[in-house]
């Protein structure tokens, strides 16, 4: 049975970091759930945890989003269940440190496939359904990155500032539609103890600059629901984004590549290259 006025949120890479987070804050809202993630990344057990937690409907979703036809299935499983969902937050990403030069196809392939082709794919697929809504949002997560040609994060950051540059135009496509769009650009994020402990290296910018997931989730969903076009967490982090128009391209580029260059960049590959999940280094 499906109840006419409730609130759906289908969040994707929802089983860790920024989408787990994304999920609780939509849960303590009493907004029910359609999760997605991979299978074997503990999204089931993920569901579970929220729907006895919070008492919201939470339905999960173990996919690749990589292939074509992986929105359609998604789209097909929500109407199956009469989910009407009204709330759509594409949080997948993956990402990698390394030159391009010394970068492999696959990886460079991967990191379009998610961060660019999946989310136009869901959304495209979502949208039908989102605009028959009485009123609904899209969220699309992007990186302060977007900002910022990033050192050593050739695709990454590309992709980064694809999602920026669609998320506004799709908005301004929509204003006389029930769609509302916004993109969250964050900075770090703490998702785990590696992490947090490469943030504590850079000293008092890494304090200023990075947050934890739920702080960025509740930022994210509290700029969304109010209209935001862009959702920047944290004030340096907006002064950081307002300032770049006037900072010599070479000088940030230089400090970026100290910060999330290749000085560390055997220990981040581990951790952002995991398909259909927030990068774990919290450059989202």
């Amino acid at each position: 049975m499906t109840r006419d006025n409730a609130r759906c949120a289908l969040i994707t890479g929802a089983s860790q970091g920024l989408g787990r987070a994304f999920a609780e804050e939509c849960a303590g809202r009493g907004i029910d759930l359609v999760l997605v993630a991979l299978p074997g990344t503990g999204l089931r057990e993920v569901a579970r945890i929220l729907e006895r937690a919070y008492q919201v409907r939470v339905e999960a979703i173990e996919t690749d989003l990589a292939p074509p036809e992986a929105a359609r299935t998604i789209v097909a499983f929500c109407r199956s269940k009469e989910l009407l969902v009204d709330t759509l937050i594409n949080n997948a990403g993956i990402g990698f440190t390394s030159r391009f030069s010394e970068s492999c196809g696959e990886q460079n392939e991967a990191t379009i496939q998610i961060n660019v082709g999946a989310l136009v794919r869901l959304t495209q697929e979502m949208l039908p359904d989102l605009q028959a809504r009485r009123r609904s949002w899209i969220l699309n997560v992007a990186s302060v990155g977007a900002y910022f040609p990033m050192p050593s994060m050739p695709v990454y950051s590309s992709t980064k500032t694809f999602v920026v540059t669609f998320s506004r135009l799709l908005r301004s496509e929509l204003r006389r539609t029930p769609v509302s769009v916004s993109v969250l650009c964050p900075n770090g994020i703490r998702t785990n103890r590696k992490t947090r402990d490469l943030i504590e290296k850079q000293g008092w910018a890494g304090r200023v600059t990075c947050h934890y997931p739920d702080e960025v989730a509740r930022a994210g969903l509290c700029g969304l629901f109010r209209g935001a076009g862009v959702i920047v967490p944290g004030m340096v982090n907006r002064l950081l984004i307002g300032a770049s128009p006037l900072v010599p391209p070479a000088l940030y580029m230089w400090f970026i590549a100290r910060r999330w260059g290749t000085e560390q960049g055997v220990q981040l590959k581990s951790l952002h290259f995991q398909r259909n999940s927030a990068p774990s280094s919290s450059l989202a």
